[in-house]
């Protein structure tokens, strides 16, 4: 397969060349990633200005603008063949529950997803690993190996990976859960300009989740690598059945 494999941690990343390293001996693989750092901006796009792309070699560009317009650019500019597969990742830093709506990671595949192609994206607990994301990306390279062939274009599979896999350590320890539920306080720092002018700057987040059978939290605090699929559809079906049939 074409693969082409993108991030919103940069170029340099030790999860993106990770999976360059081991998904290369199988497949056909393409490296576009931001200039910059770009977590936590979704499926956001430059519009109506210019992007810098950066020629590295033949299968590597940097992109002056976000993870989605790396996938854009990868999927529409002409400098790489008919790709097969979106991989996003390998995150630092895991992209599960809510989380998913704000993540660079999950919007880089969704918007690969958007657009038809089969799409993954991929996030470990561990920061800057000592192996490199090594483990991770054998992983992801065997999901791709066993599994592609039953995936589906308008869906991402958002895998995580926990600091410790259970068990046999491999794909066994697999377990498609659902997204939990987040929960968010938010802690500002206010510095007073002039008048009635002032600059917020957002000090960190407190995060907590509902604890609820089946989510992917659950799965991963137990030390499996949950796997949640992601639709593109945000109706919320049931309601609006309610409303349709009141």
């Amino acid at each position: 397969m074409n693969i082409l494999i993108t991030n919103d941690d940069g170029i340099s990343s030790q999860g993106i060349l990770a999976l360059e390293r081991f998904l290369s001996r199988d497949h056909n693989t393409y490296l576009v990633a931001p200039l910059k750092e770009k977590s936590c901006t979704s499926m956001a796009l430059t519009l109506f200005e210019g992007m810098r792309v950066e020629r590295v070699n033949d299968n590597h560009y940097i992109v002056d603008g976000f993870p989605a317009d790396c996938v854009n650019i990868g999927l529409y500019s002409g400098i790489f063949p008919e790709i097969d597969l979106v991989l996003s990742g390998i995150n630092r830093g895991v992209n599960m529950g809510y989380d998913v709506h704000y993540s660079g990671t999950v919007g880089a595949a969704k918007h690969g997803a958007l657009h038809g192609k089969l799409s993954i994206s991929a996030s470990s607990v561990r920061i800057d690993p000592a192996d490199g994301y090594e483990r991770e990306a054998i992983l992801v390279r065997d999901f791709i190996n066993e599994y592609a062939s039953k995936l589906k274009n308008d869906i991402v599979y958002n895998l995580n990976f926990p600091e410790e896999i259970r068990g046999n350590k491999d794909l066994t320890e697999l377990k498609w859960t659902y997204l939990g539920k987040r929960v968010y306080r938010e802690n500002y720092i206010k510095k007073n300009i002039i008048g009635g002018v002032s600059e917020f700057t957002l000090n960190g987040s407190e995060l907590d989740r509902m604890h609820e059978v089946g989510s992917d939290f659950e799965a991963f605090e137990n030390g499996y690598i949950p796997i949640s699929a992601v639709r593109l559809n945000m109706t919320h079906s049931e309601e609006l059945e309610r409303w349709q049939t009141q």
